[in-house]
């Protein structure tokens, strides 16, 4: 399991599934000093049921890049660019 939601319990298998999810999207990101990965990316879930945003980790979105790199990277996906 990638991750469950804490509100409604809805649960993503992969990585892969929970981005490619139309009710989860991107909606910032909050830094950490002090761990690597640099902080955590936050995902609005919009489904019928639920509406609480989610945190994950971004170095659980870790392909050997920076945090900043990763990030980037994410926006443009979410973009459409």
């Amino acid at each position: 399991m990638f991750k469950k939601c804490p509100m409604c319990n809805s649960i993503w298998k992969t990585k892969s599934e929970f981005l490619n999810d139309d009710n989860v999207k991107l909606v910032g990101y909050q830094k950490y000093m002090g761990s690597y990965g640099g902080g955590y990316l936050l995902f609005k879930h919009n489904s019928k049921f639920c509406g609480t945003t989610i945190a994950v980790k971004s170095a659980f979105f870790s392909d050997g890049t920076t945090s900043t790199q990763r990030l980037k990277r994410i926006i443009k996906k979410e973009s459409g660019r």
